[in-house]
């Protein structure tokens, strides 16, 4: 298996991969979004989408995004980490990890954020995971609003 930037050519794979990672921690996006997005991060520079290639299907994927900020400048997000369950426990996850880490430190990026839903850590105590890359809890507050305009 090796490590790789995701192609157009990945696209099914990747919406396949996309949506049980979906449906395992409770994320509602229906699958043409995740196909939509995911065509739209494909082509752009500011994120990237890594994938575990067996040599005959894809095991896994993670993605990441730049932002910048006049706090710290350009800063990455670690967006997506998911590993089929048949190809879980073989170090994948944390390759996935790195390749995104890699990318944005490559870009940049003075420091990656993520977000943990809450099913997530239920069911895989991630932030245990996540300690071994240093990420620690940064009492910052993460809050979420759909939609678009200022609804006021």
């Amino acid at each position: 298996m090796i490590i790789r930037p995701a192609k157009p050519s990945d696209l099914a794979a990747l919406r396949a991969l996309y949506t049980a990672f979906f449906r395992e921690d409770g994320i509602a996006t229906p699958p043409p979004a995740i196909a939509g997005n995911l065509s739209v991060m494909l082509g752009d520079p500011r994120a990237c989408i890594f994938v575990a290639d067996t040599g005959s299907e894809l095991a896994g994927m993670s993605s990441g995004s730049l932002t910048f900020g006049v706090e710290f400048g350009w800063s990455a997000e670690l967006e997506d980490l998911y590993v089929s369950p048949g190809h879980r426990g073989l170090g994948w996850s944390r390759l996935l990890v790195a390749a995104v880490l890699d990318w944005a430190h490559d870009r940049g990026a003075r420091e990656t954020v993520l977000v943990i839903t809450p099913q997530a850590e239920q069911d895989q105590a991630l932030t245990r995971f996540y300690r071994k890359f240093g990420f620690q809890a940064s009492r910052r507050i993460t809050m979420y609003r759909g939609g678009t305009g200022s609804g006021a």
